[in-house]
């Protein structure tokens, strides 16, 4: 939690996107001074000076340190982890909206409760910090409470979507889903080995953004310079044998000329598909390259990116139609 009156100045300072307005959440990005990427966060507007930021929870630590050796001594504002005194729940899926409306008289819809919305209400009795978002690309929302509450809470929302078939969903779920989405994972896709334009995270960065951030003059320069790889999106034929997990090597006439970043089945499409980094001469949509697995080469297609649209992006688009 970050919060205080020089605490949107301070966050502005660190990261590459502009703050979202007040109830409302962005991704935003750490860059490290030679415009590599440090760390990926959820930032939530709370109020004008108040912010919730998220980041995974494998990267806890290493994202807090950064903000903290970056804190000014004179500074008029806190930065405190409450990791441990919080929780968090993925209410995600088609019925989404049905469960959460089971839980609170407030309206739920679409047009109410918009993407990137956040809003402080009470589900089955609990407060909880309500955020329409979910990092599988579908409907949903995540729902941050006092982790005193999990327990009531999670019991309220199996109740609630029993009449749903309602189940827990796992990492290897979420992982599929979220490749299939476009959605980019830190220590994969994002790291210090690749600047935010080979990862295609040009929407979340704003190099001639008035404040500035660590990493702006280097992106600067990086933004108007060729792109030594490229990251893509790939649908392996595997036949069904295994799946890509990460790190395997891609090859292209007899040469290595990448590596896989992560991977998975889409059951969407019924066949393995993976993120990987190309040179920007092999990027280009239809292109086939080669990925090794368990010491065999696989057919690989280069593929639109996302394959499938967010829930989100469906519902722009049928508005438009």
């Amino acid at each position: 939690m970050l919060e205080g009156p020089g605490a949107t100045k301070f966050l502005s300072s660190m990261v590459a996107n502009t703050m979202p307005k007040v109830n409302r959440v962005n991704l935003s990005h750490l860059l490290t001074p030679c415009g590599k990427v440090y760390a990926e966060l959820t930032v939530t507007r709370l109020d004008k000076d108040r912010y919730y930021i998220v980041t995974g929870s494998g990267s806890e630590l290493h994202d807090f340190r950064w903000l903290v050796h970056n804190l000014p001594k004179d500074r008029d504002f806190t930065l405190t982890n409450v990791t441990e005194n919080m929780g968090v729940f993925g209410v995600t899926g088609k019925y989404a909206r049905d469960v959460m409306s089971k839980l609170t008289p407030e309206d739920m819809s679409h047009d109410s409760f918009k993407f990137l919305e956040c809003r402080e209400m009470d589900l089955a009795g609990v407060p909880v910090q309500a955020t329409r978002i979910s990092y599988t690309g579908e409907l949903g929302w995540e729902l941050h409470h006092d982790i005193k509450d999990s327990a009531k809470l999670y019991d309220a929302i199996c109740t609630a979507g029993r009449a749903f078939d309602i189940a827990d969903y796992g990492t290897l779920a979420v992982n599929s889903l979220r490749i299939e989405k476009g959605f980019r994972g830190w220590g994969a896709e994002m790291n210090l080995d690749k600047n935010p334009f080979e990862a295609g995270l040009n929407p979340f960065i704003k190099p001639n953004k008035k404040v500035r951030f660590i990493g702006q003059d280097a992106v600067k320069k990086l933004k108007d310079e060729e792109l030594k790889s490229k990251l893509v999106t790939l649908i392996v034929e595997t036949h069904g044998r295994q799946d890509p997990a990460g790190d395997e090597v891609i090859w292209f006439d007899n040469k290595v000329v990448g590596n896989t970043t992560s991977g998975a089945f889409s059951y969407q499409l019924g066949k393995s598909i993976c993120f990987a980094y190309l040179p920007p001469h092999l990027a280009s949509l239809g292109n086939q390259v080669y990925v090794e697995l368990l010491g065999l080469r696989y057919p690989a297609i280069v593929s639109r990116d996302p394959l499938f649209d967010t829930e989100p992006a469906r519902v722009a688009k049928g508005a438009a139609s």
